[in-house]
């Protein structure tokens, strides 16, 4: 046996996210590959793991690509991705990582950013480890409390809240009951009242410092 053969290239990708408030939409971070194979094609940032390099290590370096800074601690672990034929240049696995910032950092240029809800057709298997990325941290949201601060920011809505937890559980969500929720989060309180054109103004909720 060839024992080359018994070894995969592990590759280290990073799911992105941003919240935008204009729109009310949670972005995702993406870039237009430089190499084949699909090159220039839209991808999750990814860089192969050096020996001994720690994954968070690496997922800064594939965070660069898209021109951010390194997220600090608002950064995490997926899954990882064994299907063998994931990348046609061999046996690959992609351990799946995922990374929050502020909405300020839309203003950052570099990535390209796209609709969570309109990512389909990125190079690899990305789409999949979007998709399943997204359904594991629709759990962390408002539990892990480090990624869900990152992906708020300071201060934020009950609009806010509701349009940020619809988009990643993919279900409605009822506005009061969510801030009867958020009340109980340690480290976040109430700070009056949203302008509002019309009906009842939403809810300011804000992080401690």
């Amino acid at each position: 046996m060839n024992d080359a053969s018994i070894f995969s290239v592990v590759s280290v990708d990073v799911v992105a996210l941003a919240y935008e408030r204009e729109n009310r939409q949670i972005l995702l971070g993406v870039h237009h590959r430089a190499a084949p194979p699909f090159e220039g094609e839209l991808a999750l940032p990814g860089v192969v793991l050096r020996s001994g390099e720690r994954l968070e290590r690496a997922a800064s370096r594939a965070i660069a690509k898209l021109g951010l800074p390194s997220p600090g601690q608002a950064l995490g672990q997926l899954r990882t991705f064994d299907e063998p034929s994931r990348d046609p240049r061999g046996p690959s696995l992609s351990v799946a990582m995922w990374a929050a910032y502020p909405p300020e950092t839309l203003a950052h240029p570099g990535p390209v950013w796209l609709p969570l809800d309109s990512t389909d057709h990125l190079a690899f298997d990305h789409d999949e480890i979007v998709a399943d990325g997204r359904r594991i941290l629709a759990g962390m949201l408002w539990r892990d409390l480090t990624f869900t601060r990152a992906l708020t920011g300071d201060q934020f809505t009950a609009t806010d809240a509701v349009a940020i937890t619809a988009q990643l559980t993919d279900r409605s969500v009822h506005r009061a009951n969510l801030n009867r929720e958020l009340g109980k989060l340690d480290g976040l309180t109430e700070a009056g009242l949203a302008p509002a054109s019309g009906g009842r103004p939403p809810k300011i909720w804000r992080w401690a410092s």
